[in-house]
């Protein structure tokens, strides 16, 4: 290598490896910075993914004043007949009034050809219509309140399954399985 310029200068050797290993360290470190605050923001969503299952848990699992009745008792409440857009029509009323009317990825998904999600025998003119809704938004907690809107309406449901999984972008993916019934006898 040479060790003088065009214009007669002595070329110093180190300045250009000292600029270089500067480069490298501030890259280095911009590299660590970065791959450290993303570590903490994933483990600020772990940690909000599981405290939000606990309260989701906690709430299926909480101790409510429970009335049972036989269902002898309550099976004049059935609806006769099963009507999908009546019952598409409440849910979406529900997910409006919950604060989930901005979702993404809404869909609903209706099975009518279902058995009974209960163990216990039922009269075989009670029939099961299996709904499986999935959405996308930005705030899980108005879940819980979906499922308080949807125990209100006058029809019996039945949450068999509530999944809540967290994006890397903030968001959630819930996806519920309900149950619906109604009392296949012909009224004339």
């Amino acid at each position: 290598m040479r060790k003088y310029d065009v214009f007669g200068k002595k070329i110093n050797q180190n300045r250009t490896l000292l600029y270089i290993f500067i480069v490298f360290v501030l890259v280095l470190g911009g590299y660590l910075l970065i791959q450290n605050i993303q570590q903490k923001r994933l483990e600020e969503l772990r940690r909000q993914e599981i405290a939000i299952q606990n309260q989701i848990d906690q709430l299926l699992h909480m101790e409510q004043p429970v009335s049972y009745h036989s269902i002898s008792e309550i099976i004049q409440f059935l609806p006769n007949t099963f009507n999908q857009s009546t019952i598409s029509h409440q849910i979406e009323s529900v997910k409006n009034v919950s604060g989930l009317s901005a979702v993404e990825n809404y869909q609903i998904t209706f099975n009518t050809n279902v058995t009974s999600p209960f163990t216990d025998d039922l009269p075989s003119s009670v029939r099961f219509v299996r709904l499986t809704i999935s959405f996308v938004t930005d705030n899980p907690l108005n879940v819980l309140d979906f499922i308080d809107h949807l125990y209100d309406l006058d029809l019996i449901y039945y949450i068999a399954q509530v999944q809540v999984l967290y994006t890397d972008d903030d968001e959630a993916i819930i996806q519920m399985i309900v149950y619906t019934f109604y009392n296949d006898v012909d009224i004339s």
